[in-house]
């Protein structure tokens, strides 16, 4: 019996001492576990990595997008700023004209000679020819109701003409017409008249010049609008006229704009008060000290001559201000 639990004692320390080994070998495994552990806790420094999200920074080659500056070079497609070069259009506020040239004439390229009204429908581009009045246009007087050397009819353009001498009467407009780049150089009884009967017409002369006109130089008969610009008058008795004894009288209107008179001048209008015409004014220069820009009428239908009753601008019928015409001798 003491043998057998001596050898009983004997088994179980021997199982002790075997399973604390084990245990002691665990507890390595233990230890390799904490130490590997720790290790994966430096895997944390991977973490770290998250510097490389401070490649965010990359983010900050936004500024490359600030490269986008070249969209600055786009604001220089702001070059529009050479739209500026209207802007010294607007410099024609005080007066001063867009183009410093508008008084520079242009060489024929041929001459024409006509015997008869030319009839235009649609577009007429004379080619920078000059047309001189022949035969029964050929008189150069200044007698009232001589047929003109082109007649447009409603719609009508007529471009790159010169009108020499004689012109007869010009040009005449039944209605919505344009007269592109057209130039007299010496106007007979006048450049050009504004006919036809709807009160919405307009008559839009671009570009252009006209010299040597004793009396008018345009004269707006029917009613509607009559608009000139960019263009030169010189040597002239009276620019613009509404008819102040017509047969039929209408309210009539004007607009001037980018316009260069040179001397001898006179008036550069003449309206009629009392039928309610309107002139407007901008960008006009004179190259004198002094000149008369708009005289008012007191208009009549029975052939009398209308009694100017004033001048200047008015706000109503003469309409423009100290800014709008630049006196320059």
């Amino acid at each position: 019996m003491r043998r057998l639990l001596s050898l009983s004692l004997l088994g179980l320390g021997v199982l002790i001492l075997y399973g604390c080994g084990g245990d002691g070998g665990a507890g390595s495994t233990g230890t390799a576990g904490s130490g590997a552990a720790g290790t994966t806790g430096d895997a944390g420094t991977s973490g770290s990595a998250g510097t490389t999200g401070s490649a965010g920074t990359t983010g900050s080659a936004g500024t490359t997008g600030a490269a986008g500056r070249g969209g600055t070079t786009g604001a220089a497609g702001s070059a529009g700023t050479t739209g500026r070069g209207g802007t010294t259009g607007a410099t024609g506020t005080g007066g001063m004209p867009a183009t410093a040239s508008l008084c520079t004439w242009p060489t024929a390229s041929s001459v024409v000679m006509v015997n008869a009204t030319i009839t235009i429908t649609g577009v007429y581009d004379g080619t920078m020819r000059r047309f001189v009045g022949a035969g029964a246009l050929g008189s150069g007087g200044q007698n009232e109701n001589q047929d003109p050397i082109f007649h447009l009819v409603e719609g009508a353009t007529l471009q790159n003409v010169i009108l020499g001498s004689p012109a007869a009467d010009g040009v005449h407009c039944d209605g919505n017409c344009t007269l592109k780049n057209v130039w007299w150089e010496d106007v007979g009884e006048d450049a050009a008249t504004l006919k036809g009967t709807s009160t919405s017409q307009v008559m839009t002369i671009d570009t252009g010049g006209a010299k040597g006109a004793t009396d008018k130089v345009f004269q707006h008969n029917g009613p509607g609008t009559m608009i000139i610009r960019n263009f030169c008058f010189q040597d002239f008795g009276k620019a613009y006229r509404s008819c102040g004894n017509c047969s039929t009288q209408y309210t009539r209107h004007l607009e001037m704009d980018n316009i260069m008179a040179m001397p001898k001048l006179g008036p550069l209008a003449g309206v009629n008060a009392n039928y309610n015409d309107t002139a407007k004014f901008t960008h006009i220069l004179v190259r004198a000290s002094s000149g008369t820009i708009c005289d008012r009428y007191t208009g009549n239908n029975t052939g009398a001559e209308p009694p100017k009753i004033g001048s200047g601008a008015d706000g109503t019928n003469c309409i423009y201000s100290s800014g709008d015409i630049t006196f320059m001798p």
